[in-house]
Formats: structure tokens, sequence, C-alpha cells
């Protein structure tokens, strides 16, 4: 990542943690204001990235919002 944009929040898919069991949903989990930080997670699929997060230990009394990186345009 250079600096990339993320896509829009109606393309994320979110992951939850309760009682060891994983929870995704599409969907931005919530109406926020601001941006509290990212991780940049690259893997073959979602599904990678989500086992990833899940170890996270946000995702435990949280949340954690999956966005991809917005393709860059080729530099003249």
């Amino acid at each position: 990542m250079n600096g990339d944009g993320l896509q829009s929040p109606t393309t994320a898919t979110t992951l939850r943690l309760r009682n060891n069991k994983r929870s995704a949903q599409d969907g931005s989990f919530a109406d926020t204001k601001e941006q509290l930080g990212y991780f940049v997670i690259e893997g073959k699929d979602l599904d990678v990235a989500l086992d990833s997060a899940a170890k996270a230990p946000c995702a435990v009394d949280g949340s954690v919002e999956f966005r991809l990186v917005l393709p860059m345009p080729p530099r003249a």
C-alpha cells in the first residue's frame, strides 16, 4: 500500500468473535465519525484474512471490518 484508498464501507465484511465463535457478515459495522486505525492483511482470499484477523485481540470485544484496497491506475 502506498497511500491507496479503501473501497466503500458498503463493500465491507465485518468479523466478530463471541464465545470463541467467529461470525462474519456483509456490510459495515457501525456509523462511525472517526477512523481508529487499520491493518493491511495480504492473503489469497477473504477466508485467509478472516483467519488472520480472528487472532487479533480487538476482534474479541469489538469487531474487525474488511475492505479491499482500491486499485490504483497505472502510472504514465
